[in-house]
């Protein structure tokens, strides 16, 4: 098997950097596919290609018709940073080990297709609706990718996986439909309450159960539909908001220790703004840091599920 060294250096050379260049015109939709190209497992063998790395646009950010479609390529390894996909189709590609750093997607649509460790740092992997579309991530591998400060905004989710990914992932405002998550998962914040768009709190069914969570947190949404870790120091609560101003209430009036105001002062900043009232929160205490502070809020949370 060719190293990621070997197969960068098929790119090198006269001949090599003139074809990069055809490349890098038809997969931006305006040129022909070149020719010459080999296939490896029945994809069109870009492995190691060195394509984009200052931003470059796919499609038209004003005609959503005018979408490009990557299908059946392999670009493993490969330097693909900062695009800007405009109603664009990618279909069973292969991104492993890819840099695709300052991934922008718009409207764009995503299937069968695998991104394991691939480093996908981006803050929009989904913005919202453009032009009617939303973006949608549909059975696509995230393992062990780098995600660390990624933002899935306002997309879908469907089919995904995830499996030890890095620090501060975040999921806000999507519709999230049969994802497994496994693994230890640092910092992942989901987050369906609705602040940046609107979104339906039973738009979230997902299996944790193989999963570590550590310092992280799922709110916003209905749970019912998920199954979380059995984790000894992961806290959940149903319909959420009341419980947690109750929560709250309960340590500024019944407990000034340290730490009851240190559980106060953390779940009055957490809680501020919630979600709707049908709505569920889980988070690991072990993520305060503190055995203290975790037992307060603990005992805080009881005491308000007991009264709701």
């Amino acid at each position: 098997m060719a190293t990621a060294a070997e197969l960068k250096r098929r790119w090198d050379g006269l001949d090599a950097a003139r074809l990069v260049r055809e490349v890098r015109t038809w997969l931006l939709g305006q040129g022909p596919r070149p020719g010459g190209l080999a296939e490896v497992d029945g994809r069109v063998d870009l492995r190691g290609i060195a394509l984009t790395a200052t931003p470059a646009t796919v499609g038209d950010p004003q005609d959503p018709r005018a979408g490009v479609t990557w299908e059946g390529l392999d670009l493993s390894g490969a330097q693909v940073e900062e695009l800007r996909f405009f109603g664009g189709r990618i279909r069973g590609c292969r991104f492993d080990g890819a840099s695709l750093t300052g991934l922008r997607m718009f409207g764009s649509t995503v299937e069968d297709s695998s991104f394991v460790r691939a480093d996908l740092r981006s803050r929009a992997l989904g913005g919202g609706e453009w032009n009617g579309l939303r973006t949608a991530w549909r059975r696509v591998a995230f393992d062990r990718a780098n995600l660390r400060e990624s933002v899935f905004l306002g997309c879908l989710l469907e089919d995904c996986t995830f499996e030890k990914t890095t620090k501060l992932l975040q999921i806000t405002d999507a519709e999230v439909r049969g994802c497994t998550f496994t693994g230890l998962l640092t910092s992942l914040l989901v987050s369906g309450q609705g602040h940046q768009l609107p979104v339906d709190p039973r738009a979230f069914s997902a299996d944790l159960s193989a999963a570590v969570l550590k310092d992280s947190k799922i709110e916003g949404y209905s749970l019912d539909a998920t199954r979380l870790p059995d984790q000894g120091d992961l806290l959940v609560v149903r319909h959420y908001p009341p419980v947690m101003k109750v929560a709250a209430s309960y340590l500024q009036l019944s407990d000034d220790s340290p730490a009851g105001r240190a559980a106060a002062a953390v779940l009055g900043q957490w809680f501020k703004a919630p979600g709707r009232d049908d709505s569920d929160v889980c988070f690991d205490l072990g993520g305060f840091g503190d055995d203290a502070i975790a037992a307060a809020v603990r005992r805080a949370v009881a005491y308000a599920q007991d009264r709701a």
